[in-house]
């Protein structure tokens, strides 16, 4: 822009505003907010402004025509003609609202680019977040040791010369402006030396002391008025980012501590300050609970990749107090209304942060390598919204910033209301209270949703009628109640009369005239049967009919509930039936201690049943008019027997008696004898207690089973078992015979060996030559004097025979047998 122009156009412009020239359309400069006026009880107020109308040119020549706010006005004394009244139940009333007279509405802010991107030294470009001097509109940067000043009150740029600069290795870029000394604060990162400068240019002088600090890169340096030092929040090295503040008064001192407290987290950037610049504002930016870039993962919701690690996307804000160097939260970490990472401003005259700009980093570090600017802009009145709204200016709106360039610094200036966005492609201003476009007409609304001016309501119960007019920002309100004489009698809607035969309606006292629907004049008679009595009352004001709907009844009878059975197999399910049910009764089914109806008749078929039901049926006459009359009946889940307890009474040789205690509850047994394979009844019958087993040989055991049984399948009792043995006379004694005669009598016909402790035998059979004739490896098999089926002659023969008896010892035995025919 030229400077000249520039010059010139702030000289009319001051001049239009004092003198209150005004012919047409004018330029919106301040707009304080009215509202919630009452139209009774409260007198508005009005509020003058200075209305002045002007032609604003851009930098680029282009003209702009813009609307200035009209003076506010007063809200009437009465925004409804009507006055409070009492109606009666059921009239039409009509409502009129008064209108204000019409005020334009608050504009959208107008953009005016001051210096387009020849006018700045790109290839020197440094500026940061408290680089301005907003007393004298100048906006620093330093960078390769030059020190250029932007005039963005006439739009130039200015090199301030400056000598004795900082010696290298190293590019001192970390400054901040002194405003309580007008001098630049210089240093290189973090704890280093640190340099001043007067505003106006100088040679550099060292300050404070330091040291090389590689731990603080690109920290939010700032001042301090406070402390008159200058400062730095956060930083960066060591892969991790930080919310330490240190603070250089000749050296530097921590004034707050690295804490993994996450209040705030560490990383993040200060921008924006207060009037007196004792609190900043640290808004979003990349970090974490601990800072750590190498973990890998983002614990705050949204993630942003590096070419290390992750850090998180804070989008959160935090007002930091140089008091006492302690952070107070204004919108939560991960805020769903901060969209992109741009920059921040704080208009503290109105209250209010701007966003402009920025992009939206990913979890993806190859996709951050070409994130894309957004010239999109975001308003959050502090205490009043609940977070960034967009909004869109007018004029000459800047376009996003370039890919994979800065979105610079946004300031406030309290001299021209306006907000600064500096980027190395431009500056520009916001005026926030300016509009190119004129406001949106004024609307009406009552509190039932209508529009209009006029219009009719019957309400059923005193209600308070309210209409709001608005012409943004004003709002003008007014009210009036309408009561309704709700007239009533006594009477309930309906009058139920359980076994008795008369009733006494009564409509109430205090009324001026009864007449009832019987002819009769009281305020109460006395009815007999079923029917509907009407009455109309009367006041002073109002006339009403009300009616009773009059039931007489009896209580149910007692009944009782039969089952089908009252026990069941878990699973099973049961038929219940009311017994004798009565006309005109309905029988309802719950379980007991459930509201929840289960069933409504005579008969109920259950649900499969696990546990032990308990049911209740409430008996009532339709309508339900008496108590009802209920039974109750419950269902046991059968369950197995108790096992029978066995024991073998008495034992011989060839027999054992067998007996088992009563179960309760079993309405038979059954026995097995093979150790439960299979089973039968009881010898002496199915209710017998005991068995006698016959026929078994010495030492022979019997593996012996009861099973008691009940009515149903399901209560079958586990087998109780018992195990007994024959008596063995002989012991473990062995009788070889000497002699045998397989004659074909009959008698004693075959060789055998004779033990009841033989487990496992060989016999063997051999001639007078020691020929072999035969070999028996069983105590059942014996020689019938036979070889190869030939009788052998008479004679005698010779055996050998071992055994293994069932206390595992061993027998060994030979001699001679004779066989004789």
């Amino acid at each position: 822009m030229n400077k000249y122009f520039t010059l010139t156009f702030l000289l009319v412009f001051v001049a239009f505003v004092l003198l209150g020239f005004s012919s047409g359309n004018t330029l919106n400069v301040a707009k304080p907010t009215l509202g919630g006026l009452e139209n009774r009880q409260i007198q508005s107020q009005h509020l003058p402004l200075n209305a002045s109308i002007k032609s604003l040119k851009s930098p680029t020549g282009v003209g702009m025509q813009s609307f200035d706010s009209v003076p506010p006005f007063s809200c009437p004394a009465k925004m409804i003609v009507q006055n409070d009244t009492t109606i009666c139940k059921g009239d039409t009333v009509t409502l009129t609202a008064i209108k204000p007279v019409h005020v334009d509405s608050e504009p959208p802010g107008v953009w005016v680019l001051l210096i387009g991107s020849s006018g700045i030294d790109q290839a020197n470009f440094n500026i940061k977040p408290y680089g301005y001097d907003k007393a004298n509109q100048y906006l620093y940067s330093i960078i390769n040791q030059h020190i250029i000043r932007y005039d963005l009150k006439n739009n130039i740029k200015t090199e301030i010369p400056a000598s004795n600069w900082p010696g290298w290795p190293g590019n001192y870029t970390e400054f901040t402006y002194d405003y309580t000394n007008n001098r630049l604060i210089l240093w290189r990162a973090g704890t280093d030396n640190v340099y001043a400068v007067s505003a106006s240019g100088g040679a550099w002088a060292q300050i404070g002391n330091g040291a090389f600090d590689n731990t603080s890169y690109n920290a939010s340096s700032y001042w301090n008025p406070i402390t008159n030092s200058p400062g730095f929040y956060g930083g960066y090295g060591g892969f991790t980012v930080k919310n330490w503040i240190f603070e250089n008064n000749l050296s530097w001192i921590q004034k707050r501590p690295n804490l993994s407290d996450c209040n705030p987290p560490k990383g993040g950037n200060l921008m924006g300050t207060s009037a007196d610049g004792k609190t900043l504002f640290l808004f979003s930016g990349q970090g974490s609970c601990d800072g750590n870039e190498l973990s890998g993962t983002c614990s705050l919701g949204s993630p942003w990749a590096t070419a290390n690690g992750m850090f998180c996307w804070l989008r959160d804000l935090y007002a930091l107090d140089l008091n006492t160097y302690t952070f107070t939260n204004i919108l939560p970490t991960n805020n769903s209304s901060i969209q992109y990472e741009g920059v921040l401003s704080y208009d503290y005259d109105k209250n209010r942060f701007y966003l402009f700009g920025g992009f939206q980093p990913s979890g993806d570090y190859p996709l951050n390598q070409y994130l894309v600017n957004t010239n999109k802009t975001f308003r959050f009145n502090w205490g009043v919204d609940t977070g960034f709204t967009e909004f869109v200016g007018t004029g000459a709106i800047p376009p996003p910033a370039p890919m994979n360039t800065s979105n610079g610094y946004s300031y406030y200036d309290p001299i021209a209301k306006r907000v600064i966005w500096a980027r190395i492609d431009g500056i520009w201003a916001y005026y926030p209270d300016s509009s190119l476009v004129k406001p949106p007409k004024p609307t009406l609304v009552w509190s039932t949703g209508d529009t209009t001016t006029t219009i009719k309501v019957v309400p059923s119960q005193t209600t308070t009628y309210t209409v709001t007019y608005t012409d943004s920002p004003y709002v003008c309100k007014g009210q009036v109640t309408i009561k309704v004489d709700a007239l009533k009698s006594q009477l309930a809607a309906v009058t139920t009369v359980c076994n008795d035969t008369t009733k006494v309606l009564n409509a109430g006292t205090g009324f001026s005239s009864y007449l009832w629907s019987t002819g009769d004049t009281t305020n109460s008679i006395t009815v007999d049967t079923n029917g509907i009595y009407k009455v109309t009352i009367t006041d002073s004001i109002c006339k009403v009919t009300d009616s009773t709907k009059v039931q007489f009844s009896t209580s149910p009878k007692p009944f009782t509930i039969q089952a089908s059975s009252d026990t069941v197999c878990p699973g099973g399910k049961d038929t219940l039936t009311i017994v004798s049910p009565q006309t005109g009764v309905t029988y309802n089914w719950y379980m007991v201690g459930n509201n929840t109806l289960l069933f409504t008749g005579t008969t109920y078929v259950t649900p499969a049943i696990n546990t032990n039901a308990n049911y209740v049926v409430l008996a009532n006459t339709n309508p339900p008019i008496c108590a009802a009359t209920n039974a109750t009946i419950s269902i046991k889940v059968a369950t197995a027997l108790s096992t029978p307890v066995v024991t073998a009474d008495t034992v011989t040789a060839n027999s054992i008696l067998f007996s088992w205690q009563p179960v309760p509850g079993a309405t038979s047994y059954l026995i097995s004898l093979d150790n439960g394979t299979t089973f039968q009844l009881p010898a002496a019958g199915p209710t017998a207690l005991e068995e006698l087993v016959t026929g078994l040989g010495p030492n022979q055991t019997i593996n012996f089973q009861v099973k008691a049984l009940g009515n149903l399948p399901c209560q079958e009792s586990a087998p109780g078992s018992v195990s007994a043995t024959t008596l063995n006379p002989i012991g473990d004694a062995i009788f070889i015979p000497n002699s045998f005669t397989p004659n074909g009598d009959g008698n004693n016909d075959v060789f055998y060996v004779y033990g009841n402790t033989i487990k496992t035998m060989k016999l063997s059979i051999y001639n007078q030559w020691g020929q072999l004739l035969y070999i028996s490896n069983a105590q059942s098999q014996g020689w019938d004097g036979t070889y190869n089926g030939t009788k052998m002659p008479v004679g005698v023969y010779y055996y050998t025979f071992e055994a293994t008896l069932q206390n595992d010892s061993k027998v060994k035995k030979s001699g001679s047998i004779t066989l004789i025919r």
